[in-house]
């Protein structure tokens, strides 16, 4: 089971986990998620995303005035559901190549808001990273032990 991690030498940002795309695109924000953002029932929230990115969330209309500007994408809004659902937007969904079933993980940053992509997308950056340190991984995993916390 994946634990909710906050990352320890930079406060405010999370890993929240991951869900499972449905089929028609909804999606169910982590109870702690919500927790942490104040995300409740029939709140808005303001869907945004970037390619080499992937997608992000938040209810802050500050934060959407200032962040839309750096962003490829608005998707606009969404309506929080009972259960923590929301529904990522057609658009969205074939912009970022989106499918039911696809595993979404869900990161959070207390001043940016959640953040969502595709769980494959971390999967290829990681089998490029260990192709790219060959066998000098071991080296490199030894030489940093205790830096990670292996329940995480």
């Amino acid at each position: 089971m994946i634990k909710i991690t906050e990352f320890p030498d930079k406060k405010g940002k999370y890993f929240f986990g991951s869900v499972k795309v449905g089929e028609r695109g909804q999606i169910v924000i982590p109870l702690k998620a919500r927790e942490v953002f104040g995300i409740e029932a029939k709140d808005n929230v303001y869907i945004f995303g970037e390619l080499n990115k992937g997608l992000g969330l938040t209810k802050n209309v500050e934060i959407v005035s200032k962040e839309l500007k750096k962003h490829e994408y608005y998707f606009g809004a969404a309506k929080v559901g009972e259960r923590g659902q929301i529904v990522i937007p057609q658009e969205a969904r074939e912009i970022f190549k989106i499918n039911s079933g696809d595993l979404i993980l869900v990161f959070g940053d207390i001043k940016k808001g959640l953040g969502f992509t595709k769980a494959t997308k971390l999967k290829n950056f990681a089998i490029k990273l260990f192709q790219a340190f060959g066998d000098g991984f071991e080296d490199i995993q030894d030489n940093n032990k205790g830096d990670l916390n292996e329940e995480e």
